[in-house]
């Protein structure tokens, strides 16, 4: 099965482990992604490249050419985009449907992509963190936050490429490694992430198994988990069952 999964991204919370311990918690809604098309890879390439579609959108507000490809795979609902994805066997094929659980247990250490959010125009000390030039002392009160110095003057005579300027800021691809699931709603498809993650609410962001687990426990009642239905009614009928036992 493939090792990562695209999800979006709701809003941050808090929650505490067994052992007392606060968590910062970023939840991600994982709606199904569709295995819409296989590219072709290189013969010397092992790995297969699938094309993934993610998030939900109406079929009658995309593309042409995407909502044909989409009919033509056996798919009848909107997707927001497509995104490639390298896999090495046998177990997924066009038309498949991958579903939260498939991937991602608790425990699991995650990598997540994402964009991160559009700052705009800024300075060289927000955006790079610059020092500043220095105080207001010897006239020269409007320096605080300069860059100063761009480069010699005779000898090169220019500003060399790649200097370090005030310039947009924001709006890059960002990778966060180490996080780990600490709680999977299969309920509401929603997974519980450990600490923060680039990008905006609502933004898409991808999260990739990383094949290393780690033992959190979170307190479900402390952080405000609430136990799905199905398992609440197994849990009754257990004690219907052990009590009619004993009697």
């Amino acid at each position: 099965m493939l090792n990562q999964v695209f999800a979006t991204k709701l809003k941050m919370s808090q929650g505490w482990t067994t052992t007392g311990k606060r968590v910062a918690i970023t939840r991600c809604r994982v709606e199904s992604n569709l295995v819409v098309a296989e590219v072709k890879s290189p013969e010397t390439d092992s790995k297969k490249i699938f094309e993934i579609g993610y998030g939900t959108k109406k079929a009658k507000n995309m593309s042409k050419p995407l909502r044909t490809k989409l009919e033509k795979s056996g798919f009848s609902n909107g997707i927001l985009g497509l995104q490639g994805v390298h896999h090495e066997g046998e177990d997924v094929k066009v038309g498949d449907s991958i579903n939260l659980e498939q991937v991602l247990e608790v425990g699991d250490i995650v990598k997540v992509q994402g964009t991160s959010k559009g700052r705009g125009f800024g300075g060289v000390m927000k955006r790079h963190g610059f020092k500043g030039v220095g105080g207001r002392t010897h006239g020269q009160s409007d320096r605080q936050r300069a860059p100063g110095s761009i480069g010699s003057g005779t000898t090169p005579g220019r500003v060399l490429k790649g200097l370090r300027m005030a310039g947009h800021y924001g709006v890059e691809t960002i990778s966060i490694s180490n996080l780990t699931v600490l709680h999977i709603d299969s309920v509401n498809q929603e997974v519980w992430l450990s600490g923060p993650v680039p990008g905006s609410f609502n933004s898409i962001v991808r999260i990739e198994k990383m094949g290393k687990k780690k033992n959190i426990v979170l307190d479900k009642k402390a952080s405000g988990i609430k136990e799905a239905p199905v398992a609440v009614e197994k849990a009754e009928a257990s004690e219907v069952a052990s009590e009619a036992q004993t009697n």
